[in-house]
């Protein structure tokens, strides 16, 4: 990977939680890369650290040690407020359970973000339709989360997360809760989503369909990473 094209990166992250009196290493001096128009996948074991990576990644939560440049900007460098910003003008999540409001509609559920950056009227909702067209959804958009099948589900999600055109979109294991069908096409459309727009995507999942559709292969285990995966038979 070209240091030159490298919007995300890590150098030397660490990080531990304390329970009483028994402290547990997650991260070991984690060295990570990501770079635009390209999706990175972190695959490895359930339990191996990869949801507290995509959190330090995304400036969620702060490491006990080591540095991560987003976009250019030392994330342990700046104020809890900045990092805040920070989020809402550069990234997207999507998140394994999807977390969608059940009493909202597929529109408005892509509509919520817009209106906290400020887009309102026609202008909001020609965009949220535009969004959901993108992931094929333009006939669901009157659907409650209920009336929706696993895989629209998560295209809402991805829909909404793509609505403010982030630079960093990053996915907590989009694929688990869908069949084989549903999560080629969550695959396919990240991919698409990454070489499209020039999005730098992010993605940690035990799912070893993914690694074939990844641009960069990480592997983690035991809190360490290495920028390769084993068959896809071994990831599980």
């Amino acid at each position: 990977m070209n240091s030159q094209n490298r919007s995300l990166q890590a150098s030397g992250v660490s990080k531990s939680f304390t329970s009483g009196d028994v402290t547990t290493a997650v991260l070991n001096r984690v060295d990570f890369a990501a770079s635009a128009s390209a999706l990175t996948l972190i695959c490895g074991p359930s339990g191996s650290g990869k949801s507290t990576l995509l959190a330090i990644l995304s400036g969620l939560l702060q490491p006990d040690a080591g540095d991560v440049h987003s976009l250019g900007t030392e994330l342990s460098s700046v104020s809890g407020a900045q990092r805040v910003d920070h989020r809402r003008e550069h990234t997207g999540f999507i998140f394994q359970g999807f977390n969608l409001f059940p009493a909202l509609t597929a529109l408005e559920q892509v509509l919520l973000p817009l209106h906290y950056l400020g887009m309102r009227g026609g202008r909001a909702e020609d965009h949220a339709r535009a969004m959901l067209s993108q992931v094929g959804l333009d006939h669901r958009l009157h659907f409650r989360p209920a009336q929706l099948s696993g895989g629209e589900q998560q295209r809402v999600a991805i829909a909404r997360a793509l609505a403010k055109r982030p630079k960093l979109l990053f996915a907590d294991e989009p694929t688990s809760a869908l069949d084989s069908h549903s999560g080629a096409a969550v695959i396919t459309l990240l991919h698409g989503v990454a070489k499209q727009h020039g999005t730098t995507v992010v993605c940690v999942s035990h799912d070893p369909r993914l690694i074939d559709h990844a641009d960069h292969v990480y592997r983690m285990e035991d809190g360490q990473v290495s920028p390769r995966c084993p068959d896809p038979g071994q990831t599980q």
